[in-house]
This record gives C-alpha cells, sequence and structure tokens, in this order.
C-alpha cells in the first residue's frame, strides 16, 4: 500500500476525549480488496476536505497541538516547538540509526531537503544509548540538512498525541503548530515515492 494511504488529515478536531482517541482523528477508509485492486503505480495523493479556514487558526476551535518538545541535537543544539512556529517541520522516528531501512529514509528525506525551504526535517532515534554517535553518524552518511537526536521521551510524548504510532514513522506538523499528517509504519516501498508524496502533502498546508 501506499505511503499516503496511512496518512491522517488531522484538522479542525471539535474535541478530544481523554479515554476515547478514535473521536479525535480520522483514518482513511480502506475499501474491500475485490473493490479497491492493488495499483499498478504510485497511489496518487487522497482528496482532502478543505479547511474552512486555513490561517490564522482561532482559538475556539480545538485541534491537535504538537507536544512542547525541547530536544538536543546532534551539535547540541536546543530546539523547542517555539523555534519551529512559522516552519512546516517533519519528524521521523527511528529504531537504531545503522539499520538498512533508518538509513534509506535519512538519506530520502536529506535529498528531499536539498530543494526544500523553510520545511525543517528533525529525526528522532527511540534509543537513547545512540546519542553518543550521532555525530559520528551524521558525518559518514553526509547528512548535512537533517536534524538528528536520540530521545525515547520524544518520542512518548508524541505518541500520547497519536496513539497508533510505530516506527519507522513520520509526523508532518504546520507552521502553527498543529499535527496534521502522520504515517504509522514506513516501509520500503514509501521509500522510493517519499519526496513526491511529501511534496504534494507541503502544498496542502499552504
Amino acid at each position: 500500500m501506499g505511503f499516503l494511504r496511512t496518512c491522517l488529515a488531522l484538522t479542525f478536531v471539535i474535541s478530544i476525549p481523554v479515554n476515547s482517541f478514535g473521536d479525535w482523528y480520522i483514518l482513511i477508509p480502506k475499501a474491500p480488496p475485490q473493490e479497491r485492486p492493488l495499483p499498478k503505480k504510485t497511489p496518487p495523493l487522497p482528496k482532502l476536505t478543505p479547511p474552512k479556514e486555513t490561517k490564522p487558526y482561532t482559538v475556539e476551535v480545538k485541534k491537535i497541538f504538537a507536544p512542547d518538545f525541547s530536544i538536543q541535537t546532534a551539535n547540541l543544539r536546543k530546539l523547542t516547538r517555539k523555534e519551529l512556529e512559522g516552519k512546516k517541520t517533519i519528524f521521523v522516528f527511528l529504531n537504531g540509526l545503522y539499520t538498512p531501512i533508518s538509513e534509506s529514509i535519512l538519506l530520502a528525506l536529506e535529498r528531499f531537503l536539498k530543494k526544500k525551504k523553510n520545511t525543517v526535517i528533525v529525526a528522532v532515534d527511540i534509543n537513547d544509548s545512540d546519542f553518543s554517535i550521532l555525530k559520528k553518524f551524521k558525518k559518514s552518511m553526509g547528512l548535512k540538512k537533517v536534524l538528528l537526536t536520540a530521545d525515547s521521551y520524544v518520542y512518548e510524548q508524541f505518541k500520547k498525541k497519536i496513539k497508533d504510532l510505530k516506527v519507522p514513522s513520520l509526523i508532518i506538523i504546520d507552521r502553527f503548530g498543529f499535527i496534521r499528517y502522520f504515517a504509522d509504519k514506513i516501509t520500503y516501498e514509501n521509500i522510493t515515492t517519499l519526496d513526491k508524496e511529501l511534496e504534494k502533502i507541503l502544498k496542502t498546508l499552504g
């Protein structure tokens, strides 16, 4: 299945009950296999419900706000949610660094950032013990634009917002600080079209 079929449009949620996760997110429905055969080409971007207003968000309407995170990058730079306001931000969560799928995802995201402006990508290794090798890993992989950290607590903060979040996974935050899309599981099949699909999604954020 394509990467975008696992994405969620998380706009204009009226309420977020504590014990009812299903009330505040919309899962793209799946048709029966006989009615929806697997496509031969890259799946198209699903039709999104247009927001009633794009900017600014009104305080009267509750939405899924990104957690108030504070991370330390490989270069020992402290990064907070407030610093990222005004920019589109992509968080990718990985289970380890020196794995084939982690390396493939990070290289794809690094290539994507070379042609994108006003977009930040933060890669979070959920293994805290890997923090000591972040600099070595970035240098060996040639990562210059992707911000890298190892912080399981940040992952847990986002998992409280997105219950079905797994690894490797991806979350897209708009420039106002609201979670708008997520992919609960990235596969090798997704990576081949990752740049094109991210481009389409970011355009919907304005």
